[in-house]
């Protein structure tokens, strides 16, 4: 009755609404999704011309009133490349937003799969406790009937204090994972979430090779890649910053000895004679050979925590399939057998109790063996690059 008292409270949530929940609200999904935003701007402030200067003198000397307006005009090639630098970055912004959401991705994943698991976990203490409590007394009536020594009492009655125990343990972890999954989707309250997907039945996955072929395109290598391409656009830029840039400048008098105001035009350029910028080009090189080794060792790393990832999935997966076909399903016939047995007096109450071991043990190596599985799931998706 506790238990179903809890599932008419619980919020229940299937795993595509945890993704999207994660991406619409969680603090590290926003986050990126700013990240971008800041690098557009980018874009914006590289675009701008320089305010022009406005200046204006009053004396009793002649000129009585001097006025002067100044200009600075970077086209030839300044404004362009700034832009083109600027529009580099948003690429690298975007790309490392993508590698930020797929981390987040992999851990809402590995989240719900942990409470979908500790939600199984604690369904099977919850009825092992079940079963105890009815052993322990139907062992106490036996006894009293004179059926049964008195020592079947003590072991069914310490099988259930142990089954007490593992419940309040299970439903500690419970706890736990709706916790830790509430944080990950940015729930104020998250004591009442429920994993509505089972863990089993796993879903296929692709072969290795083909994974391995996405990991060229993985959000993380393309970042290191579009930073390489940033840094090289800045250097560009600092090649055209030392050109001249035309100022433009107008000059208005007032002068005694005329009836109109004097105008006078000019045009300035400023002469690269000290300063080349090869120091920032040289910095803007290195930043792209750096970006570039990165970029390399990422697509490296990736790949093999991906053959990794991947064989234990295979492992896993085939552990789960064996507990949940197999051996689970022997463990319950085998428990009933030594029931019956029991029951006919044909067995002592210690078989029954080791063969009830036996089964809540092979349960629980499922639920692992599931969530090691999803896991393995979730870290090939995050090595791999993209949701599988």
């Amino acid at each position: 009755m506790a238990l179903l008292a809890l599932a008419l409270l619980a919020q229940s949530l299937h795993l595509e609404e945890a993704f999207a929940r994660a991406r619409a609200a969680s603090p590290e999904a926003l986050a990126a999704r700013e990240s971008v935003r800041a690098a557009q701007a980018g874009v914006e402030v590289a675009g701008q011309l320089v305010n022009p200067t406005v200046g204006i003198s009053v004396g009793p000397d002649d000129p009585k009133v001097f006025g002067t307006f100044d200009l600075k005009l970077p086209v030839l090639g300044q404004r362009g490349t700034a832009i083109a630098a600027a529009e580099r970055d948003v690429q690298a912004a975007r790309a490392d937003a993508e590698a930020r959401l797929l981390q987040l991705h992999a851990a809402v994943r590995r989240a719900y799969a942990s409470l979908s698991a500790a939600q199984t976990r604690a369904q099977l203490a919850e009825r092992a406790l079940g079963l105890a409590q009815e052993l322990a007394a139907r062992a106490d009536a036996k006894v009293r009937s004179g059926l049964a020594p008195q020592l079947e009492a003590v072991q069914a009655d310490l099988s259930r204090r142990r089954a007490v125990q593992e419940r309040d343990d299970r439903a500690a972890a419970l706890i736990s994972a709706r916790q830790e999954l509430g944080r990950a989707l940015a729930l104020p309250d998250a004591s009442s979430l429920q994993a509505a997907d089972a863990l089993l039945p796993l879903q296929p996955v692709p072969p290795l090779a083909e994974l391995l072929g996405r990991t060229a395109q993985h959000p993380e290598v393309r970042a290191f890649l579009r930073q390489e391409d940033a840094a090289l656009a800045r250097a560009a830029r600092e090649r055209a910053a030392v050109r001249p840039i035309p100022d433009l400048s107008i000059e208005l008098m007032d002068l005694q000895d005329r009836t109109s105001v004097g105008v006078r035009a000019g045009l300035a350029f400023d002469l690269p004679l000290l300063s080349w910028n090869g120091g920032r080009v040289h910095e803007a090189q290195a930043q792209a050979a750096v970006a570039s080794a990165q970029a390399a060792a990422a697509l490296q790393r990736r790949q093999a925590a991906l053959r990794t990832a991947r064989a234990r999935w295979d492992a896993a997966a085939s552990r789960a399939t064996a507990f949940a076909q197999e051996i689970v399903p022997a463990a319950r016939r085998l428990v009933k057998m030594a029931r019956d047995a029991w029951e006919l007096g044909r067995a002592p109450l210690v078989q029954v109790l080791q063969a009830q071991g036996e089964l809540t043990s092979a349960e629980g190596e499922a639920s692992d063996a599931a969530l090691a599985a999803q896991q393995s799931l979730a870290d090939m998706e995050e090595a791999a690059g993209e949701a599988l």
